[in-house]
């Protein structure tokens, strides 16, 4: 990824290349070759800095989005959390109810039985005045 415009340190690289060639005074020989090497490096050494800066600019976008991860995953921890709490108590009231329901049907029974025992009484009771008024 490559940006339009060149960074400032590729640019100062880019002229400091020039100036070198320009400034180099050796013998005529292998002075072109000296200075298309030295020109060649700074370049290298521009691109080089224009690629780090682009990439630096994707880890910073990658930096960002993974620390809105981490806060939209912080969130929904404590999201969690709280459903679990409200659970527990949901769980706790559940547990109350249900020993207030057994309790209720203890009763229940109990009372039944009593009713029970009432009307099997009745029932002898009627069966006995019965057997007497027969016998009358």
């Amino acid at each position: 990824m490559t940006s339009p415009r060149p960074s400032l340190l590729a640019t100062l690289l880019r002229a400091a290349a020039d100036w070198a060639g320009a400034r180099h005074g050796a013998p005529k020989r292998g002075r072109a070759e000296r200075r298309r090497r030295s020109r060649q490096r700074l370049k290298d050494r521009a691109a080089l800095s224009d690629l780090f800066r682009d990439r630096s600019g994707d880890f910073a976008g990658q930096v960002v989005a993974l620390q809105d991860l981490v806060v939209n995953l912080n969130a929904e921890r404590d999201r969690l959390r709280q459903q679990i709490a409200l659970h527990h108590e949901l769980m706790e009231d559940l547990g109350r109810r249900n020993a207030c329901l057994l309790d209720l049907c203890a009763a229940s029974q109990h009372e039944a039985e009593h009713w029970k025992r009432f009307v099997e009484g009745e029932r002898e009771r009627e069966a006995d005045l019965a057997e007497k008024l027969q016998l009358n």
